[in-house]
């Protein structure tokens, strides 16, 4: 027994002897890895590994700002990052896409971050759980800014546009797109047409002198008739609210589906000032039959004055626009004194989420390339190529980096700037799946352009439509 104890005390000598000689021929370094933290040289300077090799999956939505930009971040990224590969999926279906990942249930497949709600939205996702919560990205700081946070950096408003469940953020985006009317700025200098109308009275004569020139006044895409919704839709049942001093009320009775829904003092306000503007025909007769970008190449080749959609139009039609086509904008104003505020449709763009299923490292590093899509550099980019709104304060707010940005966001920033406006995204704390509501919805989808043309009294539709969604809440409540 003692000679074994012998051989081996003499073996662990040995071998702290030999471990001795490798440490000194190394520079003399008495500490043995184990009891090292990890160096600068192993971790960025965001504290994440080097050495940890990360494949991101990335559920893309490819649409009117196209992909271009998002190329661009994902290339600046992975330079900065090597060991970070990110495997996107671009799609104009991927809503649909993520819905199937989902009811699949398998985390492994889904994405680790997408930039797109899927069907049915987020509420009941996040509620089970599935979506990352994302509060603590706001008093993040910014790579190329770090001595301001996430929150501070933003324009007014979209701190507050952000999208929220039970107060909770599950929605980060990186940049803008503001709904509107979108016109041939040069078209309406030529007829000395008012390119800010301030109330609803001026809003009426402008399309009034519109009409009589011989112009369709606003066109939008009947066979997508949500589309009216980015000017005369949501944000204009907070402005009438506002405008009566009852917005607290009416934006937890909005969020929650408190009834009167449809049949809202004001849901019923804002209808019947459409269906009252389409008696009067300044809508076009060929309305239904309408795509996104047949109504846009109304107003480029003169046939309308104006269209319901986003800031994302130039991009979306920069190949059927002459090159010195220059956007303009206008908020459709609803209010009736010019010192009111008009709230104007903040349709955010790039709305990250993350998936809650997936390994910590891989959700931190989704966080980071949330936070680079931020970066001063990309912003400007996607701005320039894809004609998204910046989010950065520095960047809309230096004269020579602005003036870089295509004519719809310029005319969005001036508009905002010269008036009393505020930008808004609304959103619900409730998730209906119930089929009832799903027919309140399309009912009210099948009457939009009808109203719109003044051939449908809104009031019996929204009755309708608000007997079906009391059936659905009452079925939720047993």
């Amino acid at each position: 027994m003692r000679s074994i104890l012998s051989r081996s005390t003499a073996l662990g000598l040995a071998a702290v002897v030999t471990a001795s000689m490798l440490l000194t021929a190394c520079g003399g370094d008495k500490e043995t890895a184990a009891d090292k933290p990890l160096s600068s040289a192993e971790v960025y300077e965001n504290g994440l590994p080097k050495d940890q090799q990360v494949t991101l999956k990335y559920g893309f939505f490819q649409g009117g700002l196209g992909r271009e930009y998002m190329d661009y971040a994902i290339k600046t990224f992975t330079e900065k990052y090597p060991n970070v590969k990110i495997d996107m999926t671009a799609s104009p279906d991927i809503a649909n896409i993520l819905s199937t990942k989902m009811s699949a249930g398998k985390d492994d497949d889904m994405f680790d971050l997408f930039n797109r709600e899927p069907s049915g939205g987020i509420v009941a996702l996040a509620k089970a759980g599935k979506l990352e919560p994302l509060d603590d990205l706001w008093e993040r700081k910014l790579p190329d800014l770090p001595d301001k946070t996430v929150k501070d950096s933003l324009m007014d408003g979209f701190f507050e546009s952000a999208n929220r469940v039970d107060g909770k953020t599950y929605e980060i985006s990186t940049s803008g797109s503001f709904g509107g009317l979108f016109f041939n700025k040069k078209l309406f200098e030529k007829n000395g047409w008012n390119q800010n109308p301030k109330t609803w009275g001026e809003f009426n004569s402008l399309l009034a002198d519109i009409k009589s020139d011989g112009v369709i006044p606003v066109t939008f895409p009947g066979v997508y008739p949500n589309y009216f919704d980015w000017a005369f839709g949501t944000s204009k049942l907070f402005e009438l609210a506002d405008a009566k001093g009852t917005f607290d009320a009416f934006n937890k009775n909005y969020q929650n589906y408190t009834l009167p829904e449809y049949l809202s003092p004001e849901s019923i306000e804002r209808w019947n000032r459409i269906y009252e503007l389409g008696k009067k025909g300044y809508f076009p007769e060929g309305l239904p039959a309408l795509t996104h970008t047949q109504s846009q190449m109304q107003v480029i080749q003169g046939e309308a004055a104006m269209v319901s959609t986003g800031s994302h139009v130039e991009n979306e039609m920069k190949k059927s626009a002459p090159a010195d086509f220059e956007w303009g904008y206008m908020a459709v104003p609803f209010v009736e004194k010019s010192d009111q505020t008009i709230w104007v449709r903040s349709g955010t763009t790039n709305g990250n989420f993350i998936w809650a299923g997936k390994p910590d490292l891989n959700k931190k590093w989704a966080r980071e390339f949330i936070l680079w899509q931020m970066t001063l550099d990309v912003q400007q980019f996607t701005a320039e190529k894809a004609g998204a709104l910046p989010l950065r304060k520095d960047l809309v707010e230096n004269p020579e980096r602005a003036e870089k940005l295509q004519s719809s966001a310029r005319a969005v920033l001036k508009y905002i700037k010269e008036n009393k406006a505020r930008a808004y995204k609304a959103s619900r704390s409730v998730s209906i799946s119930d089929p009832s509501y799903k027919q309140a919805t399309k009912l009210i989808d099948e009457a939009t352009t009808k109203i719109f043309l003044g051939k449908q009294d809104p009031l019996p539709v929204l009755q309708q439509a608000e007997e079906l969604l009391k059936k659905s809440l009452d079925k939720m409540k047993k």
